[in-house]
């Protein structure tokens, strides 16, 4: 695929995202806007800032942006979720990359109460933050939402221990989330009754893993705990892409035969293989995989810019198949790596 036809798909793919925006929605857009930052686009930028700023206008009392309201689950194995700041903190990298181009102040003072929400989570006995307010649960998702936020926060605080609670919170769910045998992880955990209500090795859930391991790894600087998001994440890589279809896509559930071809996974993997690839972590040989996983999915984008096939919130089997910001996202995340944008070429 060469670089015109992808910078048009880019175009198209920016333009139904920044079209389509939907005021309440805390969390699914974030990826959209890292992914509209990473392009850097002046006039694109500039739209998504007012999402910015209207997560910031509607932050809540107990710090959560953007609403954060109570919402009821389509088909899945919830009934309801209740917002905990693991999944508000998403909005707040996009945030902080705002106040470092900015300077505005606005931007921090929201990230400080977001910050403060999210260490008032709720804790489960190991430390690990509640993933929802109806329970003492874990989610692989929250892993990816929330500790870079809580990097890049100590980074332009210089306070190290952010980063000391944002490798604590990724081992916590690593060690309880992911299989032993396989490297590859559940989507969720509840600590009373203890139990996995969701135990498919969800393809997303597996996606989350990967692009905070590889996200992380490009932010942290060293750090004892270094060497276990690497090593796991990597391992997760790798066994993903034994499975990965002919077609270059992943299937919802990663090892169901009759599961669905899913697209935020597949985009999800090329965008964390070549960023793996980029920062020396990982073998070359596995770029052709993620140029199948990209280009599979991109020949379906639509005339408009939509990007098809994704498992809409909470994931999981029995969720229906639309489209959502963060596959969006995820598209204009994957071929900013995949062309050499992010390597400045």
């Amino acid at each position: 695929m060469n670089t015109d036809l992808i910078e048009e798909l880019v175009r198209r793919v920016t333009a139904f995202t920044l079209n389509h925006h939907d005021e309440r929605d805390p969390w699914e857009k974030s990826v959209a806007l890292s992914g509209i930052l990473a392009w850097n686009d002046p006039a694109a930028v500039a739209a998504a800032q007012g999402w910015i700023d209207r997560a910031v206008a509607t932050q809540n009392s107990d710090g959560n942006l953007n609403y954060a309201d109570t919402y009821d689950a389509p088909p899945g194995h919830i009934k309801s979720f209740t917002p905990t700041a693991p999944l508000t903190s998403s909005l707040a990298l996009p945030l902080l990359r705002y106040y470092e181009r900015s300077g505005d102040p606005r931007y921090l003072e929201a990230a400080d109460l977001q910050m403060q929400a999210l260490l008032n989570t709720p804790r489960t006995s190991a430390g690990g933050f509640w993933s929802r307010g109806e329970g003492p649960e874990l989610w692989i998702d929250m892993v990816y939402l929330m500790t870079p936020f809580l990097v890049l926060y100590g980074q332009i605080k210089d306070d190290p221990a952010y980063l000391d609670e944002a490798v604590k919170q990724h081992r916590v769910a690593v060690e309880r989330l992911v299989d032993p045998f396989t490297g590859l992880s559940r989507h969720a955990w509840c600590e009373v009754p203890n139990h996995y209500p969701q135990s498919t090795f969800w393809a997303r859930g597996n996606g989350w893993l990967i692009a905070v391991t590889v996200d992380l790894l490009e932010m942290m600087g060293p750090h004892e705990g270094r060497d276990f998001i690497a090593e796991t994440g990597l391992r997760t890589i790798r066994k993903m892409a034994e499975l990965q279809d002919r077609s270059g896509y992943f299937r919802h559930v990663l090892d169901g035969p009759g599961s669905r071809k899913e697209a935020s996974a597949t985009l999800i993997y090329a965008y964390a293989v070549a960023k793996a690839v980029r920062l020396g972590l990982l073998e070359d040989s596995y770029l052709p995989s993620a140029w199948r996983a990209f280009e599979v999915v991109a020949g379906s984008v639509t005339e408009d810019g939509m990007v098809p096939g994704v498992a809409v919130p909470p994931g999981g089997p029995g969720v229906p198949f639309a489209w959502a910001p963060f596959g969006q996202g995820f598209f204009l995340l994957a071929a900013y790596e995949l062309t050499g944008r992010a390597a400045g070429n």
